[in-house]
C-alpha cells in the first residue's frame, strides 16, 4: 500500500519534483484554508506513521544533518561523558542562527544500526522529525519537499495529500455548481 523502498522513493521524488513544486504552490493559494490543510496533513501523518515505523528506517539519520540546540548539547554531552565545549568541537558545526548547530557527520555518529544510541534523549529536531504535525504546513511545505526523497512517511503523506486536496476541491466545485443550478 505504501512505498517504503528508499531507492524507489528517491527515484519517484526526482521524477515528480516539478509536480510536487507545482502542488506546493497550489496549496498556498487554493480555496482550502491553511488550517484545514494542517488538519489533513496531521491526520495523514498519524495514519502513515502508524503503518511505517521510523525506527526500522533511520534514513534521516543517514542522509540529513540534525539540528541541535543548547539544551540538546547539554544532555548529549553528559551522555557522551564530554563537556558541552568538547561535544561541540567533536560533533557540531555552526549555523547562521545563534545557539543552533548541525551534526557535522553523516550518518549521524550516534546511529547504531537503525536506532539512536541516545534515543531517549535525542535532539528535539530528531524527536519532531518529519515536522508534519506542526501548524502552517502551507508556508513550511518546502521543508516537506526537502525531506520527501529520504523519508517514507513524508513521501506517502505528500502523495496522499495531493489526492485528498484534489478530491476535496472537486467535491466543493461540484457542490457549488449544484447550488448555482
Amino acid at each position: 500500500m505504501f512505498e517504503t523502498n528508499l531507492e524507489r522513493i528517491r527515484e519517484l521524488a526526482e521524477q515528480k519534483q516539478d509536480q510536487n513544486f507545482e502542488f506546493r504552490e497550489h496549496i498556498k493559494n487554493c480555496s482550502i484554508e491553511p488550517e484545514e490543510i494542517d488538519a489533513i496533513v496531521r491526520r495523514l501523518d498519524a495514519y502513515v506513521a502508524s503503518k511505517i515505523d521510523c525506527r526500522q528506517c533511520a534514513n534521516c539519520c543517514r542522509k540529513l544533518a540534525a539540528a541541535v540546540g543548547r539544551n540538546d548539547i547539554e544532555r548529549l554531552a553528559r551522555a557522551e561523558g564530554l563537556t558541552p565545549e568538547q561535544f561541540e568541537r567533536r560533533y557540531l558545526e555552526e549555523t547562521d542562527e545563534p545557539d543552533r548547530f548541525l551534526i557535522k557527520r553523516k550518518p549521524c555518529p550516534f546511529l547504531e544500526g537503525k536506532l539512536c544510541r541516545h534515543y531517549h534523549i535525542r535532539p528535539e529536531s530528531c524527536e519532531e522529525f518529519p515536522f508534519l504535525h506542526r501548524p502552517d504546513f502551507t508556508t513550511r511545505s518546502a521543508m516537506a519537499l526537502w525531506n520527501l526523497p529520504c523519508c517514507p512517511i513524508v513521501y506517502n503523506v505528500y502523495e496522499l495529500l495531493k489526492q485528498q486536496v484534489e478530491e476535496l476541491e472537486m467535491l466543493r466545485r461540484d457542490a457549488k455548481e449544484e447550488d448555482l443550478e
